[in-house]
């Protein structure tokens, strides 16, 4: 399975539009008798001249908006993802536009072929055909706003992860530092960047492992604060996403250490807005950076959070268990459809950074 954004093209912008355009039509030669009248050769030449630019304008603006996927149809990942990285209603206007581009530049090719007919000398006929290129120009012109949003378009999307829907997912969810992409590398095969400070993770990364028989999606997601909703950031709301439209079940990591440079107690916030957010999801809890964690910061994890498995993603201890207990619950969730709470669809506010 491949991402829809992942064939698209590269955008070229207006001036590579005209320019390419032009200079095939200067390079364009027929063969015409020689007896033809020089009238009629002029008006065939121009005649060629026009359609090898229209055809090339046009025709180029047409494949770019038949090469982004249908919004309406893509996943629900992928359409939230587009949403928050350009706005869906952003990229559907555009590519109208372009659309629409293309039929005018169609229209004007038939007007010059109009004008064409009508010429009375190889002088003319030029005319016709420079007229045309010189609105053909100012049309892509105006375009250019258009094609440099869907090259964004392109940029931010063709490189977002392989999501299959098909297959049981686990979405690591909790604060920036937690060390959910040390688990997701250590156990996956994805390879998430790993430093030793928090926001790290600026993209949503998936991996794939073998729990017995089962190929499981294992999602590294942004670290997400413990702010109202609607002054999360980008970056935060990929995450936010992920857990509603990828995840069968969520493992919240906790720094019990407190090494990350967030509380217990701002963890524990964020814990109860996940789980109050996403009640149809099982969330498994774990506590990490045990090795580093003192017996007073160990009392009050259990205090806030109840007894959990605890692990040290970065020398290995207790991964396997963990695994385990994904394992389990994926299973679980298989025995019944998950239900994407209503509540999700609204975390992630209509955005236009374009």
């Amino acid at each position: 399975m491949r991402q829809p954004f992942e064939s698209m093209p590269t955008v070229l912008t207006a001036e590579e539009i005209i320019n390419k355009a032009f200079l095939a039509s200067t390079r364009l030669e027929i063969e015409l008798p020689g007896k033809l009248p020089p009238i009629i050769k002029a008006k065939k030449r121009e005649a060629a001249r026009i359609r090898e630019v229209e055809k090339i304008t046009a025709a180029y603006l047409e494949s770019l908006v038949k090469s982004v996927p249908t919004i309406d149809n893509i996943h629900p990942f992928y359409r939230e993802m587009l949403e928050i990285l350009v706005g869906e209603a952003t990229a559907k206007a555009a590519l109208g536009r372009l659309s629409r581009t293309a039929r005018i530049i169609h229209e004007a090719g038939k007007a010059a072929h109009f004008q064409l007919r009508d010429a009375r000398n190889p002088g003319a006929a030029a005319r016709a055909r420079r007229a045309f290129f010189g609105r053909t120009s100012s049309i892509i012109r105006k375009a250019d706003d258009d094609l440099t949003l869907i090259s964004a378009l392109r940029e931010k999307m063709k490189d977002l992860p392989t999501a299959d829907p098909s297959v049981p997912t686990v979405v690591f969810a909790g604060y920036p530092g937690v060390g959910k992409s040390t688990i997701v590398k250590a156990v996956s095969s994805a390879k998430p960047e790993i430093r030793s400070y928090p926001f790290t993770t600026r993209e949503i990364i998936i991996g794939h492992v073998n729990i017995g028989s089962t190929r499981i999606q294992m999602v590294d997601t942004p670290g997400i604060l413990d702010r109202p909703l609607a002054e999360r950031s980008k970056t935060e709301l990929l995450a936010i996403s992920a857990l509603g439209h990828l995840s069968n079940v969520i493992a919240f990591i906790v720094d019990i250490s407190e090494a990350n440079g967030f509380s217990l107690a701002s963890q524990k916030r964020l814990y109860d807005d996940v789980r109050a957010t996403f009640s149809g999801s099982e969330i498994l809890t774990f506590f990490n950076k045990i090795d580093l964690a003192s017996p007073s910061q160990a009392s009050e994890a259990e205090t806030l959070f109840g007894p959990c498995d605890r692990i040290s993603a970065a020398k290995g201890e207790g991964l396997d268990r963990m695994l385990r207990k994904v394992g389990e619950a994926l299973e679980r969730a298989s025995t019944k459809t998950l239900k994407v709470p209503e509540s999700a669809g609204s975390l992630a506010p209509r955005h236009r950074p374009l």
